[in-house]
């Protein structure tokens, strides 16, 4: 068995653990997992405690034919919206046989310090008083210095009109609801954190702001706002799916162009 960590301290200290307990088929590595391992390759089984940003063409290309890869996957390009893959490699080509319910931390190139902050596509972040953040899917049409992000996070933080969930749940369906935004495709997809440990979903443009959080408390810029009107339709053709789950939705990989990063395949969902 072959365990990668890209923080050294923690490899070491899982080795010596290993050795104690007489587990010899364990060899801990410090590495950057996304590119897999080459050295020790091929290998029957990849499974993944972290989240990579698409399905490495490392992983497939180091898998043995007919072997399996389990592991969390972005289904938009905005942090925490994520499901559990399972897929087939057979012949160099990966195809998924079944997503669920799931996520971990995003993998990073270097070990990751700041636990409250996602360790990717944060377009803006405040730090104090307190942590705050905001993901724009929008962000390849923002400014160089961030004006949309920081805008969307400043109305959100600063909402002028809040309002209850109206879905007959304090809390919200989580992760029905996460999953069922992602699959809408929707390019004014935004995810922030306003508060520790309580994520918020919604829309967003360069002239509003909506989102709704966990807790089922809805945040926009104004009572007026053409966020809070999507957002709206958003929940509404939620609730008519029947707040579907993850486990329903058909899964596609669609190859990613090398030439805008890593190379590998995303993942998107759909019903």
């Amino acid at each position: 068995m072959t365990s990668l960590d890209i923080d050294a301290y923690l490899t070491r200290w899982a080795n010596l653990i290993h050795h104690e307990r007489g587990l010899d088929n364990v060899r801990c590595y410090t590495a950057d997992g996304t590119a897999g391992f080459s050295e020790r390759a091929p290998y029957d089984r990849v499974v993944a405690w972290c989240t990579p940003p698409l399905l490495p063409k490392a992983w497939t290309g180091q898998v043995a034919d007919d072997g399996l890869i389990v592991a969390p996957l972005p289904i938009a390009d905005v942090p925490n919206m994520t499901v559990v893959a399972k897929v087939r490699v057979r012949g160099g080509e990966p195809m998924v046989e079944a997503v669920f319910t799931g996520g971990y931390i995003e993998a990073t190139a270097s070990p990751k310090g700041d636990l409250d902050l996602p360790g990717r596509w944060v377009d803006w972040e405040h730090r104090v008083p307190g942590p705050s953040w905001v993901s724009l899917a929008w962000r390849a049409q923002d400014d160089r210095l961030h004006t949309g992000a920081r805008t969307a996070l400043d109305r959100l933080l600063n909402a002028a009109h809040t309002e209850p969930f109206e879905g007959g749940d304090v809390d919200v369906d989580w992760p029905s609801w996460p999953t069922f935004a992602a699959a809408l495709g929707n390019p004014q997809l935004t995810m922030a954190g306003l508060r520790p440990d309580l994520w918020a979903i919604g829309h967003s443009t360069s002239e509003s702001a909506a989102v709704i959080q966990q807790d089922g408390v809805v945040l926009a810029d104004s009572p007026d706002s053409p966020s809070l009107f999507a957002l709206r339709d958003w929940l509404t053709a939620w609730e008519k799916a029947g707040r579907p789950a993850p486990e329903t939705y058909t899964p596609t990989l669609v190859p990613a162009d090398d030439e805008q990063g890593p190379a590998g395949w995303h993942l998107r969902l759909s019903h």
